[in-house]
């Protein structure tokens, strides 16, 4: 992941669009998602009218090259002066599925990247999942596994380990009850969950997680 800073000709950093805004009849407000400085907002002067400024406009799910401005004030909306495609992440889009699962997984960046601060893990996590996606065909533990990985650095992680309500280690390789109300797992003695959590998929999540997490679910007894 590059980032580059300087004071006169603004920061150049990898990037990907987490949303495009229209504004008055030509400009856009885009928000990207970058390693150095967390979620973005800038505003693209003339950016639906003239390519000439962004010949590449700012396609969805291609990994970018940026270069931007410093806030103006607290909160506000920074310049953007280039943009480029570094990867198109064309076979993402190829099909309904992948396109669907990598748009999902920008949404959730989106929700969750805060504003003007560094999230290097958490875009290193968008980054390899659009990456897969162009190379391989959509799975389904693949991508609940992706959402760990971006949610864990920022503090939003399900608990998929032991169950919320008693603490309980739950077993390995087995389904389990999830309620996403109460943020994780719910054994089936607290009540279990509105939603069965298939074990290949919860592995892949414990996996994503690490060492810890998965080791202390593989050690758990049998219940």
């Amino acid at each position: 992941m590059r980032s580059t800073d300087s004071p006169s000709a603004g920061t150049r950093t990898e990037a990907f669009v987490l949303r495009r805004i229209p504004y008055g009849e030509s400009d856009l407000v885009v928000h990207f998602a970058t390693p150095a400085a967390g979620r973005v907002a800038c505003f693209a002067r003339a950016a639906r009218s003239s390519r000439r400024r962004f010949p590449s406009g700012f396609p969805t799910l291609a990994l970018l090259e940026v270069r931007i401005g410093p806030p103006p004030r607290p909160e506000g909306l920074r310049a953007i002066h280039e943009c480029s495609v570094l990867r198109p992440n064309l076979g993402a889009a190829s099909d309904l599925r992948r396109f669907a699962a990598a748009c999902l997984l920008i949404e959730i960046a989106r929700d969750t990247i805060p504003l003007d601060h560094p999230e290097p893990e958490a875009f290193g996590a968008v980054e390899a999942y659009l990456r897969s996606l162009d190379e391989a065909p959509f799975d389904a533990a693949g991508l609940l596994a992706a959402e760990m990985r971006l949610l864990a650095p920022l503090g939003h992680a399900p608990q998929i380990a032991r169950c919320v309500v008693c603490d309980r280690i739950a077993p390995p390789r087995r389904a389990a009850f999830f309620d996403h109300r109460r943020g994780g797992i719910v054994c089936r003695g607290c009540g279990g969950g509105p939603v069965t959590l298939a074990a290949a998929g919860r592995e892949a999540m414990l996996a994503a997680l690490g060492p810890p997490a998965a080791g202390a679910a593989a050690a758990a007894p049998a219940i």
